[in-house]
């Protein structure tokens, strides 16, 4: 059609006794030219058509998605809180207040989106923040997630890399760092392989492995941790938001040596999640996960739990459990509220031998106000306790953030 207009026109201006035989021919070799454009830009669309449905996947460009975080943290501690930019466990003794402004929770990320190959869609992930070791105030770059993601739109997903453990996947909504960590919440991001199989109805299962990246002086550990987890996950309450509750554990084992002492040792762990949608005059939501295992140290904000001597002559890990809860409510569009509690209470006796705490206890409350799009502040108070055979310590951190996530 357009091209018959294109001539159409031609036609009528040429006929014009306004035109001279010099204007002819310039006009001539200018639709030459217009034409040769139309058909390169038609010959690019039929190539990027292709490309979209699939079938030119070989050479063909992943579109990126650029993300991120921008984070300043301002933070009065009452007492030494395990760490300046977030909380641990308290160590002992050391009582003295102190400042701390964080910036090293900024993040960036890429998602990219690839082609689908034989019914698979592909994607992957990377994201960093500023906590990489061996940097100055100003935070070292280091990798946070970093995944392949295999999906064949018929409930199975396929993740290679590393991302979070998914045996207790929820996490605590604190402006602190760390999510409850050491305190009742079990997360880290590890190298892992996990495939998930969803069904119709909301229920799904997972099998996973996955490489701690922490270590534990004297533990050589044989194998990986392999898990397993079975849930729930839909609109069973009529919310909006979908229910989850899920039943998961994982196993592993190596040997322990303590004094020159060594051992087998058999780690486990068992735990519970929930997170529970409901509205009561606004929205709100009660999420959190219980759990009970051995052998779950990592990085020191999971589970304390280094190996000690059960009886002078074997070496065992420590058993501990523990677990958290929150409250979030939204009573007004631009305000929201969470209020949370949690414990790691490991074996008393081992505890002691190992000369770990007995018990972490942690409470925090926040508001969080939503400035613009995108933009947050949030101001937040924690509560920490820490059992030793020999005393409590105790302290409070005052928290100010503020948040534009992109």
């Amino acid at each position: 059609m357009r091209r018959r207009l294109l001539t159409a026109l031609t036609v009528s201006l040429l006929s014009s006794p306004a035109f001279a035989q010099d204007d002819v021919e310039a006009l001539k070799a200018q639709i030459r030219a217009l034409q040769e454009q139309m058909a390169k830009l038609q010959e690019k669309l039929k190539a990027l058509e292709e490309a979209r449905g699939g079938k030119a996947v070989v050479g063909a460009k992943s579109s990126i998605k650029i993300y991120g975080k921008v984070k300043l943290d301002a933070i009065y501690d009452t007492h030494n809180m395990g760490k300046d930019q977030f909380i641990t466990y308290l160590p002992k003794g050391a009582r003295e207040d102190r400042a701390t402004f964080n910036m090293k929770d900024t993040r960036l990320g890429f998602i990219i989106d690839g082609p689908e190959v034989d019914g698979w869609k592909v994607t992957g992930r990377i994201e960093s923040d500023f906590y990489g070791k061996g940097g100055d105030d100003n935070g070292a770059f280091r990798i946070r997630l970093s995944y392949i993601n295999l999906n064949n739109g018929q409930g199975t997903n396929v993740r290679i890399g590393q991302d979070y453990i998914p045996i207790a996947s929820q996490m605590a909504s604190t402006l602190d760092f760390l999510s409850m960590g050491a305190s009742g919440n079990l997360w880290d991001r590890v190298p892992q392989i996990t495939v998930t199989q969803t069904f119709d109805g909301g229920f799904g299962i997972l099998g996973t492995a996955w490489k701690s990246s922490a270590t534990t002086d004297g533990v050589d550990m044989r194998m990986p941790w392999v898990g397993a987890k079975a849930f729930y996950k839909g609109d069973l309450l009529g919310t909006g938001k979908p229910l989850y509750l899920a039943l998961g554990g994982a196993y592993r084992q190596g040997s322990a040596e303590v004094g020159g002492v060594k051992d087998d040792v058999n780690d486990y762990l068992v735990a519970f999640e929930w997170n529970v949608p409901f509205n009561l005059f606004f929205p709100m939501g009660i999420k959190g996960e219980a759990y009970y295992g051995q052998g779950l140290t990592s990085r020191d904000f999971l589970v304390f739990t280094p190996p000690h001597y059960k009886d002078g002559s074997d070496v065992e890990e420590l058993e501990t459990k523990g677990g958290f809860v929150q409250l979030s409510m939204k009573p007004f569009e631009k305000v929201s509220f969470n209020l949370g509690a949690g414990m790691n209470d490991p074996d008393n006796d081992g505890a002691d031998k190992a000369g770990a705490y007995e018990k972490n206890w942690r409470a925090f409350g926040n508001v969080l106000y939503k400035f613009a799009p995108g933009v947050t502040f949030g101001l937040e108070i924690d509560h920490q306790e820490t059992l030793y055979d020999d005393g409590v310590e105790h302290g409070n951190r005052l928290m100010a953030s503020a948040i534009y996530v992109w």
